[in-house]
């Protein structure tokens, strides 16, 4: 059955359904509808697979995510302190769509850390006080509690934002803007009416919990104390407590006072069973539900948290930064409308943070929008398309990239088309899954977008495949982007080269060993044979099987 060929038009329409609301990803109200940061699990701090089910990337797509190792790259990041920095990480590695001025300021702050290292320290300080009560201020945002327990909840609660506001205080005055935004978000929570509720007293009136400066002298209220023992809880045992201390220090006539106090002593039982049983329902529809549901409606609670899991993002960029054994640069980035990426000394920060002897190397997309790499298997052709993939990424976070020095343009569109193995549900065969996501790549990119294609055009023969191949590498050089095509065809990229259309790389060798370095030039060696033999599968080790078995074999090829 013939399938429609989506247009541009309708892949856009597709995505606007399919992409968040912007609000969507505050991490409070996000957080309370889909539960991503579940303070229960010790062992992990957020649910990754949610995240990406729930909040589908913009920038990049699901397959791209996956050929750039996106997980690997924010366990390589990430050294936040809290459960809500961490996911704050995640998500802007997710979906790095930050503008050119938001880039630049997270730059600024952190050039601050950078260089301002008391300021540095006093931040982790704040980031692990934080992160000591945060379990407890999710439990509560996330309703895991119980009404018989929920003072105490509530209790924590409350000392957890106190104590965040309380802990931001002592921090210094930084000089970069944002960096102060940042810390005033969280100290402009004290100033409302919330704050009072929390931290002072919370009244129950017949228009919702207000604080003790919203209502009047005449305003019918009552006052919201989060624990069983209160004066609703001891009245009816005022009696007996009065007419037992009257015959205990014979105020009344014993008689009289022994039957009195003996009489009303049931009353005691009443107020505990109202104190213990009764009360905490009350209150945990009444007040507990209803500040719970404030805090999350909240946009200064909210602006407050946000700003926590922002500064723990931060900061984590600058310990990756520090922890890096390669050097790092805060790239200058761009907002051109054409892609460009020109780097020294690149490396993939995955590898590079764990191996000293990473072979750095030289990226130059700018003057020509289509590059060609040839070169053996395992030479390091994808490892060096995924360093461009993943620097990309960290230079949309504002975050330094592992180089000497780079020049980086804001992609709108970063894309990864590597092999894809699994085509038993598409009816066309491999050669069908792979062209349809060419096509689909095809009709997103804009000049601004960065392409990576690892092969195209497989599964057919090797007539038509230079032929396809070639159609479609002629149109992505039209666009105008950066399109990198990873290729063992080198009929293909001399035909290219004739045209003096795209740049050229390869792998370069040394001792007949690929090196990792990639050079200028087209690869036309192979070194399938070291890797047949590598692996035990050449023709003599074929051979050796067949003489071994006891087969029979002409040797005449």
């Amino acid at each position: 059955m013939k399938q429609d060929v989506p247009t541009p038009n309708q892949l856009a329409m597709d995505e606007k359904i399919s992409a968040p609301e912007t609000t969507e990803k505050l991490l409070v109200s996000f957080n309370a509808k889909h539960h991503v940061i579940d303070e229960r699990s010790p062992d992990h701090r957020f649910d990754m697979r949610r995240i990406i089910d729930l909040l589908p990337p913009t920038v990049t797509d699901l397959r791209t995510l996956r050929a750039a190792e996106i997980i690997n790259l924010y366990r390589t990041v990430d050294h936040t302190f809290s459960r809500v920095g961490a996911t704050r990480l995640f998500l802007a590695m997710l979906d790095p769509s930050f503008s050119l001025d938001q880039i630049q300021s997270r730059q600024e702050v952190i050039r601050e850390l950078s260089s301002n290292k008391q300021l540095y320290a006093a931040l982790q300080s704040f980031l692990t006080e934080f992160s000591r009560n945060e379990t407890d201020l999710f439990g509560f945002l996330n309703a895991h509690t119980d009404p018989m327990i929920a003072y105490e909840d509530y209790r924590r609660a409350v000392v957890a934002i106190k104590s965040m506001v309380t802990a931001a205080k002592d921090l210094p005055r930084p000089v970069s803007s944002y960096l102060s935004e940042l810390i005033d978000n969280i100290l402009r929570f004290q100033d409302e009416s919330l704050w009072d509720i929390l931290a002072v007293q919370a009244y129950r009136t017949f228009a919702g919990i207000k604080s003790h400066r919203e209502r009047s002298f005449f305003t019918p209220s009552w006052r919201f104390r989060p624990r069983h023992v209160d004066f609703g809880s001891l009245w009816p045992s005022l009696p007996a407590i009065y007419f037992g201390m009257a015959w205990l220090f014979g105020i009344m006539e014993p008689t009289i006072a022994k039957t009195l106090f003996l009489s009303t002593s049931w009353l005691s039982a009443i107020g505990l069973a109202y104190g213990w049983l009764l009360k905490p329902l009350i209150d945990f529809d009444t007040a507990i539900l209803p500040i719970r549901q404030m805090l999350l409606e909240s946009d200064s609670f909210i602006k407050a948290i946000e700003s926590v899991a922002l500064l723990d993002e931060l900061t984590s960029l600058v310990a990756f930064m520090e922890e890096m054994p390669h050097p790092m640069v805060l790239p200058t980035v761009t907002d051109g409308a054409s892609h460009h990426f020109m780097a020294k000394g690149v490396c993939n920060p995955i590898i590079a943070l764990k191996d000293r002897n990473f072979v750095a190397n030289e990226v130059n997309l700018a003057n020509q929008n289509i590059t060609f790499i040839t070169g053996p298997n395992s030479g390091g052709k994808t490892t060096y398309c995924k360093s461009i993939v993943q620097n990309q990424i960290l230079a949309q976070i504002g975050s330094p990239v592992v180089a000497t020095e780079a020049t980086i343009n804001i992609a709108d569109l970063i894309i990864y088309q590597a092999p894809n193995f699994d085509s038993l549900a598409d009816e066309e065969g491999r050669f069908g899954t792979e062209l349809k996501t060419t096509r689909d790549i095809f009709y997103q990119v804009s000049p601004k977008s960065l392409a990576i294609l690892d092969e195209i055009a497989e599964g057919t023969t090797t007539h038509e495949k230079l032929s396809f191949s070639t159609d479609i590498m002629h149109c992505f050089h039209a666009i105008g982007n950066s399109t990198l095509l990873v290729t063992h065809s080198y009929e293909l990229v001399d035909y290219f080269q004739q045209m003096n259309k795209g740049s050229f790389l390869k792998i370069s060798f040394f001792d007949d060993l690929p090196s990792h370095k990639i050079t200028e030039g087209i690869s036309h060696d192979s070194n399938a044979e070291r890797v047949a033999k590598k692996i035990g599968f050449s023709r003599q080790d074929m051979l050796d099987y067949l003489k071994k078995k006891g087969y029979q074999i002409e040797v005449d090829w």
